[in-house]
């Protein structure tokens, strides 16, 4: 009869512990998320403070899977790879923009300028476009990071409408590098939720439940 309701009891538990794990790793993607969205008009003061009281309130949950020191690391973990990945995400934030709402000009290149040599700094050369079809000038200067393109060349580009990013070929604006990158760094930030559940599961599997001796039998 004790040992039923003992093996009864441990199942709230353990679906408590699975409830947590799944949910706390929906908090760290949702957080991870809404900074990225945020990011662009908050000052720098202003987001170091939010992440760190988004990594207090994850050591918080962290805290109730497993042991102290895991769920510290855990929490620091997570938070770093959280903020890189919103820094990498951050890269392609251009790209994604001019490919939703840039348009696809055929142009060619009227000239072209270097940058200046600063020590062993690579040097990058600037283009100015106009569009192919009336001589129109596309707003802004084309950039790449090194001399790939003559005076008369014609191109396909994306053009911004409004004017505020450069334009750049349709292979330059791809953010599936940064994306992805920012996508392995998510994992690792949930990857550690999920260490901490494995080792708050294996403790209480070795017979340390959390909360001491209350489970223990009666005399």
């Amino acid at each position: 009869m004790n040992a039923g309701s003992a093996g009864s009891g441990a199942g709230p538990s353990r679906t408590f512990r699975v409830a947590l794990a799944i949910s706390t790793c929906c908090y760290v993607l949702a957080v991870a998320c809404g900074m990225y969205a945020v990011s662009g008009g908050l000052p720098a003061f202003l987001q170091v403070c939010l992440w760190g009281v988004h990594g207090v309130v994850l050591a918080l949950l962290l805290r109730r899977l497993g042991p102290t020191e895991t769920a510290l690391g855990a929490a620091l973990l997570a938070v770093a790879a959280s903020a890189a990945a919103g820094y990498v995400a951050g890269l392609a934030r251009e790209d994604l923009t001019l490919r939703q709402r840039g348009e696809q000009v055929a142009v060619a290149v009227v000239a072209e300028r270097l940058d200046p040599a600063e020590g062993r700094k690579g040097r990058h050369s600037s283009y100015t476009l106009e569009r192919a079809e009336d001589g129109g000038t596309v707003p802004g200067e084309m950039e790449t990071t090194s001399d790939l393109y003559d005076v008369g060349r014609r191109l396909i580009v994306l053009v911004d409408p409004e004017g505020e990013i450069r334009p750049r070929t349709p292979g330059q604006a791809d953010p599936a590098a940064e994306l992805t990158g920012a996508a392995g760094l998510m994992l690792v930030a949930v990857a550690g939720v999920g260490w901490v559940a494995w080792r708050g599961w294996r403790r209480g599997a070795a017979g340390h439940p959390r909360g001491g001796g209350a489970g223990g039998p009666a005399a």
